[in-house]
């Protein structure tokens, strides 16, 4: 009777059935997702994670590259052995989910009830979320476990909720960093933030530095591994911050491209909607700047979001530089969709003379229209990309079923290969008289080459000088008619060039 009674209370509340439909939602479009992206083939950075796994799993020879933190692979292996699949619903799946909910938690800690409804719902049908989470990607884990630690952050640090709140905040960050490298972003932001906010009085906080052990601590561990695997404690900057990726991306200038991530988050009505809210945003912010010393909570929200959305475009647009990928930035995208939703509230105020079940049943229809734009796209992307590296994926099968442990790929998919294959890969390079020595001591098995990774010209001449060593076993091609090869396996007949 006590279950029934307070059931039948939860569902009176009509922001309580929001919130259910907005779950009900994100869960129904993730599990129709999930269905059919089973088995796709992994690309370039999933199979690397992955071959990484196989490796903690079963000692498959796989280099491990120093820019991949440890604990997603570790995290990969503790349900591959399961199968793909499953590793995919709880590494994927589930944190996408859990995405939606925090959005919801922080936007109604930021804000209220009604910005946390409005953010969750974007958030529900996002489609870098949606995309990324049928992938093995690290990036929605990442977005999951600095999402927690922002939120817990906020409770227990500027709700002085509990210090309990700011010690796993900071224990989550600092798992979303061996996660992902770029999540140390949410830190930064909060630190960013405590400074504007209070000067650099935090620093005479005790508590906070009690409670930067939390964040401190689970990382000694991967600093350890990084020393004995890879010599330093800090080989994650390798390509990121090091001095040479540095003064190679500094020869070019900033990415101003990335200011179109904008758009290419929100697409249309939600772009409209953004523009809106960030005017707001900042007008609030220009006028009440002295009061952020004081506790003014909405104001510091809307600082916040404002540093999460310009601090990760920041980093993109000045230090890495080079092409970015759209989900390397989803952690300003919950920010953006507080923005959004603190628009649509105090632009709805302007219409004072409107019955307010019009003015509200119109921004639900403009987030409907907003919402199916992005289930859309999802599913034409998810679509289109279902196929792609599927014979590479096929080649890698057809290795492992052809051959025993031991025997040796030369190829360029150096991180599909052995994923699929469960064979040591080396990279393929032009035969100059060293390579040859080498392929004639290892005695590879066979040799792949793909349209899928580039082949300079050089490279395939060389392929081509030694075809009487060479004998042609399986191929898959672009077209039915089999005319136009994408993937040809060769298996050495002999060593003698």
């Amino acid at each position: 009777m006590v279950l029934r009674h307070n059931i039948e209370n939860f569902l009176r509340n009509k922001s309580n059935l929001f919130i259910l439909g907005i779950f009900l939602l994100a869960f129904i479009v993730r599990l129709y997702f999930f269905i059919n992206t089973l088995n796709q083939p992994l690309w370039w950075d999933e199979a690397e994670y992955a071959s990484m796994a196989k490796s903690i799993l079963y000692g498959l020879p796989f280099d491990f590259n120093p820019q991949r933190p440890i604990l997603f692979p570790l995290l990969i292996s503790l349900f591959l052995w399961m199968g793909e699949d499953v590793t995919k619903f709880f590494i994927g799946f589930l944190p996408s989910l859990g995405v939606v909910i925090l959005t919801y938690l922080l936007g109604k800690e930021f804000y209220d009830e009604k910005v946390g409804l409005i953010s969750s719902f974007i958030m529900s049908v996002f489609w870098i979320v949606l995309f990324n989470g049928t992938r093995l990607h690290a990036d929605v884990l990442g977005l999951f476990l600095s999402l927690l630690g922002i939120y817990l952050f906020w409770r227990g640090y500027v709700n002085r909720n509990s210090k309990r709140n700011l010690n796993f905040s900071l224990f989550f960050m600092a798992l979303a960093f061996m996660i992902k490298v770029n999540t140390i972003l949410a830190p930064l932001i909060i630190l960013f933030y405590l400074i504007i906010t209070e000067g650099f009085s935090f620093l005479k906080n005790r508590g906070l530095w009690k409670s930067s052990f939390w964040f401190v601590f689970p990382l000694i561990p991967y600093f350890i591994y990084n020393y004995f695997e890879f010599g330093t404690i800090f080989s994650f900057i390798r390509g990121y911050v090091d001095p040479n990726s540095l003064a190679i991306k500094f020869t070019s200038g900033p990415n101003w491209g990335i200011f179109n991530f904008l758009y290419v988050y929100t697409d249309l009505v939600f772009f409209i909607l953004f523009i809106i809210g960030i005017l707001f945003v900042l007008f609030n912010l220009v006028i009440g700047f002295d009061f952020l010393k004081k506790d003014n909570l909405k104001l510091k929200a809307d600082l916040f979001s404002v540093l999460a959305i310009v601090l990760v475009m920041g980093y993109f647009i000045f230090i890495e530089r080079w092409n970015a990928e759209p989900r390397w930035l989803v952690l300003m995208a919950p920010f953006m969709f507080f923005v959004i939703g603190r628009g649509i509230l105090e632009f709805s105020k302007l219409f004072t003379k409107v019955d307010k079940k019009i003015v509200y049943s119109a921004f639900i229809v403009l987030l409907l229209i907003g919402g199916y734009s992005q289930l859309r796209y999802t599913a034409n992307l998810i679509e289109e990309k279902a196929h792609s590296y599927e014979p590479v994926k096929m080649a890698g099968l057809w290795i492992k079923e052809n051959s025993i442990k031991g025997d040796i790929v030369l190829s360029k998919s150096a991180t599909q290969i052995p994923y699929y294959s469960e064979r040591e890969n080396i990279g393929l390079t032009p035969f100059t008289d060293d390579v040859k020595e080498e392929i004639k001591t290892i005695k590879p098995k066979f040799l792949v080459v793909s349209v899928f990774e580039q082949h300079s010209p050089e490279l395939l001449q060389n392929v081509d000088e030694i075809s009487n060593s060479l004998e042609a076993v399986n191929g898959y091609f672009m077209d039915a008619e089999g005319t136009q090869a994408a993937l040809i396996v060769y298996r050495f007949k002999n060593y003698d060039f």
